[in-house]
């Protein structure tokens, strides 16, 4: 009996410990990757955005209204150019449709 355990220990607890190791070394490495593909990322995206955001100013009064101005007209010429588009299409539906 003594023979067999002596046996037992010496052939396969050795490479069940070396299987645990390797187990363990191919996790670190998941890990490791883990870290570079999303953790490393956003790490530096919230750090780049942190500073964005400290770099930005609040816009003077005439800087302001120039864009106030510039939206509000292209709210304008996009509206016009909506409104053109379906006053051409409904006498143009109406033909095709036969009303």
């Amino acid at each position: 009996d003594i023979s067999n355990i002596v046996q037992y220990t010496t052939t396969i607890l050795p490479s069940t410990f070396a299987a645990s190791k390797n187990k363990y070394i191919s996790t670190m490495g998941q890990q490791e990757g883990f870290n570079e593909v999303l953790i490393q990322p956003l790490q530096q995206f919230a750090k780049d955005s942190i500073h964005l955001v400290k770099k930005c100013t609040k816009p003077d009064r005439k800087e302001f209204t120039a864009i106030a101005r510039a939206t509000g007209i292209g709210f304008l010429i996009m509206g016009f150019i909506g409104f053109f588009v379906k006053l051409v299409h409904i006498p143009i539906n109406n033909i095709l449709v036969g009303n």
